[in-house]
């Protein structure tokens, strides 16, 4: 791309650059990554011919050049400078047009080349040092040039290193170094930022019953939570790590010891939590740091301590340490079954590593190089495979072990050089590493590979090993002529297929198809002239400039007057048909063609159909030649996968790890583990679905490792007695001191929850303090709801007290009437509850009300209206009240257990829906106010768990659908309004993408399975906005943010969560029967409701 910009080196700074020269900007720094647009007019200014034109690819591959970025950058970006001399590839191509362009960077004076050259040559270089002196020299003449350029392009091209080397190989690299610092410096977070913080509340963090423990994502460490659970979850490995010994310290040698003990000390103590904790999930930091520290030290980590860790390299780093570890551990026996008999031979335990033993195997490479044959024997742990090109891990595995030959011409000589792979011995735990990692020389930054490769859930791994090498060779020349027959044929078949010597390629059959079906057709309808127009040959050019004052036509059969700009060209109207039709053929013809088309059809469908089955029968052969007995003696079941979706320089990671006692997948992602299908995991894991594939699988041996080795995750948790003493006891604390908080909590709740309420709890018995905390886990219900409806149940005591016979000595039966004329009256109120819906809402007044409308026991009601009574404070007023209020509180008091929890489970739903409630009050208002990204935050979890309550109580238990829907909807289509303009208008499109994401695709999600017509329409025209950016022209930046946006948009992933709402708290539920009114009858002005109840 050739650009034409004079004399910019002579352009204030502050004179704004123009549209054409803002998209050249944003391109160059898309493709180097550098910011500084001082840095970027540099190049250009460097680059610009005396017309002060320039070129687009001179100016990037300056930039990218170590000699012209500035030291500070460098220094930046951890690139260390290396001299070099650019010479563009398509040199020696250019040959017909005579030019070449050679980019010497930085161009310099004659007197610093003179400089340059004398170092260069005092260093030992003078061969280099003249040829970047001679090509940089200006007055040398155009042939002179190009013959020195192709001399120097065939020189560079033969590589360093002694030519191990290219030159191409070292540009990449150095490249690729750049782009990785820069991405780590600016498009990932740091280890420090927060990434997820604990809830105040203790009961959220509380562990599920026989549920795993999640791991906390302390900062992009998602890779260790992967990686841990999925070793942690093999009962060996956490055997041999729960029973590892650290030497004394005195021995522990230097400092990569020391660190290795130190990590293994702290393994040891996260699995111990992650076996016997009472929390959700515990926090990895220490072992984290430790890791931190290892890797910021390390001189190729390149600041690689501060951003998110690659699954294969740090599950290599995590096995080599811990190798080391047990290198200095000779007292912890290899498994469970072991450690009875751990008193063997010592000196067996010192050459046996049981990491080793669990996770590496051995191959053996066979071949030739140059002639002569060789074998060697090479120890693994992870085995990597290449994605690129094939279907299933077994085709990579092929490519990978199976034999490549080269040959070699010298000296009049042929010699091959290749080898083949057989594994000797594979461990018991069997990783494979996918290669899902390549560099874009075009863009100059590494990519993510998101093909689609398919793993099995057991795989066979005897053609693999050397014990089966002949019949694995045998089977793969069977293979091989099967493939080549299938070749063959389906060459064959693509020729019916793909029929046509144009562009356009259909099936033969169809060709013939529609052959057919153009002989049969008989023209239908002719619309012609009321006569026959005679036809003109075409008149010279000067007549028909004459023919343009031509008089008006009219139209036939109209009124209409109608005068041409340009004269008609002369055309025949007769005769013209409405769809393509024979026109001049005979019966007999007609006849005989069809007769042909019939016969060449059937028959190419049959050579089709014998081919297709000929093709089935040849695959079915290639894919049953190892299914025999006896190359199934080798399986391998799959144990864990581990998972990365985003792009190359960032992302996140989750594992599927395998639970054999239940049969069933387990999906670990951080603090959440939930089950999961085969189904779900195969379309996060093997490719082609969004950006998320897997990047490790580890597969597990049944026959090395006994069922007991295997993960049990229903006994992990009941396991504390098995842990070592030292172990056990620091979980038993840290549970300890887990209770406590909980505790605390319920005690501060319940403290709140009583001062918030109008009732006085200091008037009930002493033995009730007991009885309130046993009753709530976080707030104190029964006065909390009590205080709702305070002068009804006020009303109701004063009826009874006053207008009929009270014993202040016996008051119970005076409270049972009491308590059953509330509840009649409730009843009453149930009964017309559907026609005062959604203007009114009696539910927010009195507890008892939900609980009838969602046909609660009797019993319950009965409970729960004895509660509004005990602890009504308006009641303390007269002794007579008194009486009867301590009455109800005796009674609550001397209920039994089940009561109280079934009690207490129904005020728990009680306070669900009056916090739906107000979530959508503030949606409300949100929505009225034009804050669309905050309303459609509640408008998502109010439809969420009001879809739960109405599932299980009906329309009485929760708000109406069509009005949340109709407010989901509104929000969602105006939201949608909204961030398509700023897309449009903003260069950065990350937060409004990342709104998108956030908002737009958690409320699509489950519109997709909506039956509403309203629905679906809003999702056509959120989609439709969306397309058409398609169709306009914006950044490569842009494409790419929106291409990624657009796979979700049309197929939005289930997981996808809307962002968390603030908790709500007590003081925001007052008076939530006024607030929720008020919105209401604006919603009402508005016509909001009314359309909302229109809808099907």
């Amino acid at each position: 791309m050739t650009v034409e910009q004079p004399a910019l080196h002579q352009r204030c700074h502050t004179q704004p650059k123009s549209a054409e020269e803002n998209y050249v900007y944003a391109q160059i720094k898309e493709i180097t990554g550098i910011d500084d647009e001082r840095v970027i007019r540099r190049a250009i200014t460097a680059c610009q011919d005396r017309d002060g034109k320039y070129e687009i690819e001179n100016v990037v591959t300056m930039l990218l050049g170590d000699d012209f970025v500035n030291p500070a950058l460098k220094k930046k970006s951890g690139v260390t400078a290396v001299p070099s001399i650019v010479v563009q590839e398509d040199a020696a191509t250019d040959l017909k047009s005579g030019t070449t362009t050679v980019d010497a960077r930085p161009r310099s004076t004659p007197a610093d080349r003179e400089t340059t050259t004398q170092g260069t040559q005092e260093a030992g270089t003078q061969g280099a040092t003249a040829r970047k002196s001679d090509l940089t020299n200006e007055n040398a003449s155009g042939s002179d040039q190009l013959q020195k350029a192709i001399v120097a392009s065939l020189q560079d091209t033969q590589g360093i290193l002694g030519g191990q080397v290219s030159r191409e190989e070292q540009d990449i690299s150095r490249v690729l170094e750049q782009s990785l610092a820069e991405s780590k410096a600016g498009t990932k977070r740091k280890r420090g930022d927060i990434w997820f913080v604990d809830p105040l509340n203790p009961h959220e963090r509380k562990r599920q019953e026989e549920c795993p423990v999640g791991l906390k994502n302390v900062g992009n460490t998602c890779w260790f939570s992967a990686v841990i659970q999925s070793l942690f979850h093999i009962r060996r490995f956490r055997h041999l790590v729960l029973n590892f010994h650290s030497p004394n310290e005195s021995s522990q040698g230097n400092g990569a010891e020391s660190r290795n003990l130190r990590f293994m000390t702290e393994l040891r103590y996260l699995f111990g939590l992650m076996i016997g904790s009472h929390k959700k999930y515990v926090d990895p930091s220490k072992a984290v740091e430790i890791l931190k520290e290892a890797f910021s030290s390390s001189p190729s980590s390149s600041g690689v301590g501060e951003s998110q860790q690659d699954v294969s390299e740090f599950q290599h780093k995590l096995l080599e340490w811990l190798e080391d570890a047990f290198k200095a551990d000779t007292s912890c026996p290899s498994s469970p079954e072991q450690k009875d008999s751990a008193e063997g031979d010592t000196n067996m335990k010192k050459m046996k590593n049981p990491m080793v033993e669990l996770f590496y195997g051995q191959y053996r490479a066979e071949g030739t190089n140059e002639g002569k044959g060789f074998s060697n024997d090479e120890t693994f742990g992870q085995f990597p495979l290449q994605v690129n090109g094939f279907r299933d891990v077994h085709e990579s595995l092929e490519a990978a072990t199976a034999p490549g030959v080269i040959e070699t011409i010298s000296s009049n000589t042929t010699q091959t050089s290749g080898q083949e792979l057989w594994f000797t011995r594979l461990p018991p735990v069997l990783t494979f590493e996918l290669s899902r990692f390549q560099f874009n020389q075009q863009l100059g930054r590494p990519e993510k590979i998101h093909n689609k490769i398919e793993f099995p859930q057991v795989i066979y791994m005897d053609r693999y090993m050397c014990c089966n090498k002949i019949e694995t060779r045998h089977r793969r020349e069977q293979v091989k002529k099967l493939r080549e027959e299938l070749s063959i044929l389906n060459t064959k078949l693509n020729k019916f297929n793909h029929y046509g010597s144009g562009s356009k390629k259909v099936p033969l059959q169809d060709v013939l198809s529609y052959a057919l079906e153009f002989a049969q057709s008989k023209p239908d309808h002719i619309s012609s002239l009321p006569q026959d127009v005679e036809m003109e040959s075409p008149k010279p050019q000067s007549d028909m400039s004459m023919a343009t004052e031509s008089s008006p036509v009219k139209s036939p059969g109209t009124d209409v007057t109608m005068t041409p700009a340009t004269p008609p060209r002369p055309h025949r109207t007769a005769g013209v048909t409405s769809s393509p039709a024979p026109r001049h053929i005979t019966d007999g013809e007609l006849q005989v063609l069809q007769d042909c088309l019939h016969r060449w059809r059937t028959e190419v469908e049959q050579d089709v159909r014998e081919l297709q089955d000929n093709i089935n029968i040849l695959e079915d052969n290639v894919n049953r030649m190892y299914s025999d007995e006896a190359m199934q003696r080798y399986p391998y079941q799959l144990h864990a996968v581990l998972v990365h979706e985003g792009q190359a320089a960032s992302g996140h990671y989750w594992a599927y790890i395998y639970n054999t006692a239940k049969d069933r997948w387990l999906k670990f992602n951080d603090i959440t583990v939930s089950e999961a299908s085969w189904d779900e995991l195969a379309k996060e894991s093997v490719g082609g679905y969004h950006n998320a594939s897997a990047y490790c699988l580890m597969y597990v041996d049944k026959s090395q490792l006994q069922q007991t080795d295997l993960v049990d995750i229903e006994l992990v948790g009941k396991d504390l007695d098995s842990l070592p003493k030292d172990l056990k006891e620091s979980v038993i604390l840290d549970n300890k001191k887990f209770e406590e908080e909980i505790l605390d909590w319920d005690s501060e709740q319940a403290r709140k929850a009583a001062g918030e309420s109008v009732a006085a709890a200091e008037h009930k018995p002493g033995a009730s303090t007991s009885t309130v905390a046993t009753q709530t886990a976080t707030v104190f219900y029964p006065a909390v709801h009590a205080s709702l409806s305070v002068g009804d149940t006020a009303e109701a005591v004063a009826s009874v007290v006053d207008h009929e016979s009270f014993s202040a000595k016996d008051p119970e039966p005076a409270l049972v009437r009491v308590i059953e004329s509330e509840l009649k009256r409730v009843e009453q109120v149930v009964r017309s509850l559907h026609s005062k819906l959604p203007m009114e809402d009696p539910r927010l007044q009195h507890p008892v009300v939900y609980l009838t409308a969602c046909r609660a026991d009797k019993r319950v009601c009965h409970r729960i209206m004895c509660e509004q009574v005990a602890y009504c404070g308006l009641l303390d007023t007269e002794e007579r009240y008194k009486a009867l209020k301590n009455t109800a509180l005796r009674i609550d008091n001397m209920s039994d257990k089940s009561d109280r929890d079934q009690s207490l489970l129904w005020h728990e739903k009680y306070d669900k829906f009056r916090k739906l409630v107000y979530w959508f009050v503030q949606g409300v208002r949100y929505y009225n106010e034009e804050n669309y990204e905050k309303a459609m935050s509640y408008f998502l979890h109010i439809y969420e768990h009001n879809q739960k309550l109405l599932s299980e109580f009906g329309p009485e238990g929760g708000l109406s659908k069509k009005l949340v829907s109709y407010y989901r909807r509104h929000c969602m289509l105006k939201l949608n309004n909204m961030m398509a303009a700023r897309f449009q208008d903003q260069d950065d499109v990350t937060d409004t993408l990342h709104v998108m994401n956030t908002q737009m695709l958690p409320c699509l999600q489950p519109m997709t399975h909506s039956s509403s017509q309203e629905d679906m329409s809003a999702m056509e025209v959120v989609r439709e906005k969306w397309c058409a950016f398609l169709g306009q022209e914006i950044g490569a930046r842009k494409i790419e943010k929106l291409q990624d946006f657009m796979s979700k948009l049309f197929d939005p992933p289930s997981e996808t969560r809307p962002p968390a709402l603030q908790t709500v708290q007590m003081q925001d539920l007052r008076d939530l029967y006024r607030q929720y009114v008020n919105v209401i009858d604006s919603a009402v002005n508005s016509g909001s409701v009314e359309k909302a109840l229109e809808c099907q």
